[in-house]
């Protein structure tokens, strides 16, 4: 699989290699990588992520995973930062219906073709144009979310895998859309809504099982047995 290298400001990261025990899955509340990048370069919180994965699979390395940034954000330490690798996928998260029109759903999850019902993302700011998944259950203030794409499924899967034998970190899952304070410790692959009450990142739209199931298949595993198509990066530490 294919990596981009961003052209990403040293300032907007901490250049120094750390240990890394857990894997921090995120969601950008964005339609693109580009929009991401260019929040974080003028952000002063030093928030951004190793790595983007676009709507059609292509994974975006911001800065080497050696490396960290302040990612977990609100009630987190500097060494929860340090210790983990933040993964963001691009979707746009939380919905909201619009006031007017049928507010049904067809079976499949799609936008009804026949009540013209509409959805927002951004606080209702913007019109959401992609597939709906539809919770069982009021969830972090919302019934609906943006689903994320089988390419980037596909792509989160191979980097998990090649992340976690990279640095030696523990494959497993803390599933469940829960949060505790004590999650922040945690050794393995998480979400952001696991750390921080106030996160709905990855959704309840995020298909764990898809996600577990890609990581073992035939097709993954080959795609990591070849390898990114790396450009030469500078090494800043040794991993352990």
């Amino acid at each position: 699989m294919k990596t981009i290298y961003e052209n990403f400001p040293d300032n907007q990261y901490v250049k120094e290699a750390s240990r890394k025990e857990m894997i921090v899955l995120h969601h950008t509340v964005s339609s693109s990588v580009q929009s991401a990048i260019e929040w974080w370069k003028v952000s002063k919180e030093r928030v951004a992520t190793a790595f983007i994965i676009a709507k059609d699979g292509m994974i975006h390395q911001v800065f080497d995973p050696e490396c960290w940034a302040y990612h977990i954000g609100k009630g987190s330490t500097t060494e929860q930062n340090r210790r983990s690798i933040g993964i963001e996928i691009v979707n746009e998260g939380m919905l909201k219906q619009s006031a007017e029109g049928n507010r049904q759903l067809a079976e499949d999850g799609k936008r009804s073709e026949f009540g013209g019902t509409k959805f927002y993302w951004l606080d209702g700011k913007a019109e959401y144009k992609g597939e709906v998944y539809r919770h069982s259950s009021l969830w972090r203030g919302s019934f609906f979310f943006a689903k994320y794409t089988e390419e980037q499924y596909q792509s989160v899967a191979y980097l998990l895998n090649k992340l976690t034998k990279d640095f030696n970190i523990e494959k497993r899952f803390l599933l469940g859309y829960a949060y505790s304070a004590a999650n922040l410790d945690y050794k393995g692959i998480c979400a952001h809504h696991n750390l921080r009450a106030d996160k709905s990142d990855v959704s309840v739209a995020f298909d764990y099982n898809k996600l577990i199931s890609l990581m073992n298949s035939s097709h993954v595993i080959e795609a990591e047995a070849k390898g990114l198509e790396e450009q030469p990066v500078e090494k800043l530490g040794i991993r352990n």
